[in-house]
């Protein structure tokens, strides 16, 4: 036998061999599932429930391919190709196939959703992603709509902050000089009249600002007795008030014992459960008192002391705190929660840590477009606020601003939307974007849903101050106040003509 031949022949087939395993582990590779994670063809970390979900890849949908979702798999809505060059500098192209599949609820929620591509019998474990409802826990299954609640006319009519949940309204009624509240029923009740609200040391010639406890058995209020500002201490169950500061002017000292202190708080009073009291107080600009730059300060009223927890610019030097910039804080204390609007968002603070927990911001959508993106993940909302945001923003475009607990904020979007973006001034296009509508935003899971089904109807009331054409604004601002066990909410309207409230519609 010729060995060398033989020898020959051998390798001749070895290397055969080894090209036919080459090629076996190419089409191997070619049959397996890819997705093209590079920045211009990867899909979306976050979607919506009936989103569209755009793969792209190697994917064969010719040859079985399913995608599962979560705990469903997908409905694939459409599939072709786009030719794909890896290198611009690269004159040779491939084919990449292009799957949409619809976001279902039944895919489950939440996030690190797992997405898993089988074709030709092969599997992928591909990028997770989030998914969000269009609603949250707390929303209607139903749409809303608002009816009359309270029969109240008098707009000078000064609310007490109690967001406690439970539907009751308390108000101070200057016409009367009593504190009353309006029961989640309707019905108004007196709690305390003139003479109980008055002493032998002062009287009430000015009500400034006051708060409720969550029990609805103590109030807090900063009031004005001729050139003297005092906070008193209003006990519901007793009939009773005690003094607790009395000031001329708003100096230090700023912290410790109540009663040594020059004090003045404008523009709110916040009380928790447990006697603590959050007060907002003035800064100065210019030489003279500027209550929209606030300083925060706690009073414990266990104790009678009183400290800082934040502070502006325009403190004074002398005030402690954690510097914050915003105004008009939103203040929800028993969630231990403070929202600080901003010019672009809006900011978390942990009251009592100062520690901040998220900050916001939210762009607009570009002039002369119609906003579409205003229900999702923060990162990818445009939403038209008249920024700032929060209760400082224009009401004809997001009015209320209620707090509610698990860091929830709610607000009716888009109640007036100019029509100028789109080239119609004085054209109300809310109904465009399927508006007005109630809309939450959550801030541990960062987004924003619908808190009720389609749009809000709030026909025959308005919620001020706003202008449009040939319609002054009010020189009174409606407030979200209260919401109940349901999660209906309590508000005024018309300049604070009306007391109404959300109803299925």
């Amino acid at each position: 036998m010729n060995y060398k031949i033989a020898a020959l022949l051998f390798g001749l087939c070895t290397w055969l061999g080894s090209c036919q395993k080459v090629d076996d582990f190419k089409n191997t590779l070619d049959a397996l599932p890819q997705v093209n994670n590079e920045a211009k063809y990867a899909y979306k970390s976050s979607y919506i429930v009936g989103d569209t979900m755009v793969i792209i890849g190697r994917l064969q949908p010719n040859n079985g391919l399913k995608i599962q979702i979560g705990q469903a798999e997908a409905a694939i809505v459409g599939a072709d190709t786009l030719h794909y060059r890896p290198n611009s500098s690269d004159s040779s192209q491939s084919v990449l196939d292009r799957i949409k599949v619809i976001i279902a609820e039944n895919m489950g929620s939440g996030q690190n959703i797992p997405v898993r591509i089988t074709s030709g019998g092969y599997h992928l474990n591909a990028a997770s992603i989030s998914i969000f409802s269009q609603f949250g826990s707390d929303s209607f299954e139903a749409a809303l709509k608002v009816v009359n609640h309270a029969k109240m006319s008098d707009p000078a009519n000064v609310f007490l902050h109690c967001v406690n949940g439970k539907g009751d309204l308390y108000f101070y009624e200057p016409a009367t000089g009593t504190l009353k509240v309006v029961k989640k029923a309707g019905a108004i009740e007196t709690l305390l009249t003139r003479t109980q609200l008055n002493n032998a040391n002062f009287t009430l010639d000015n009500f400034v600002t006051g708060g409720v406890n969550p029990q609805g058995t103590k109030a807090w209020l900063s009031i004005k007795s001729k050139e003297d500002y005092l906070l008193i201490e209003a006990d519901f169950e007793s009939k009773s008030i005690k003094e607790l500061n009395r000031s001329k002017a708003y100096k230090a000292p700023y912290t410790g014992d109540i009663k040594t202190l020059n004090l003045q708080v404008t523009t709110g009073i916040y009380p928790d459960t447990e006697g603590h009291v959050f007060l907002i107080t003035p800064g100065f600009l210019y030489g003279w008192l500027y209550t929209a730059s606030a300083s925060v300060a706690i009073y414990d009223s266990n104790k009678g002391k009183l400290d800082y927890l934040f502070r502006s610019e325009a403190s004074p030097m002398e005030i402690p705190g954690v510097n914050f910039e915003g105004i008009n804080p939103i203040i929800l204390p028993d969630d231990n929660i403070m929202y600080v609007p901003t010019t672009a968002g809006i900011k978390l603070y942990d009251l009592k840590s100062r520690v901040l927990l998220r900050s916001v911001n939210i762009p607009q959508e570009s002039y002369g477009a119609i906003p579409k993106n205003y229900i999702g993940p923060f990162n990818r909302l445009k939403i038209n606020f008249a920024t700032p945001l929060g209760n400082p923003s224009k009401p004809d475009i997001a009015f209320g601003f209620l707090p509610k607990p698990n860091r929830k904020l709610v607000f009716l979007l888009y109640q007036y939307l100019d029509g100028q973006i789109i080239g119609s001034p004085g054209k109300n296009i809310s109904s465009l974007v399927d508006g007005p509508k109630w809309i939450g935003f959550d801030f541990i899971e960062g987004r924003s849903y619908q808190y009720a089904k389609g749009a809000a109807d709030i026909d025959g009331y308005n919620f001020e101050p706003y202008a449009s054409p040939g319609k002054p604004s009010s020189i009174f601002s409606d407030e979200i106040l209260n919401y109940d066990e349901a999660g209906h909410l309590y508000m005024t309207a018309n300049g604070r003509k009306s007391i109404i409230k959300t109803a299925i519609r």
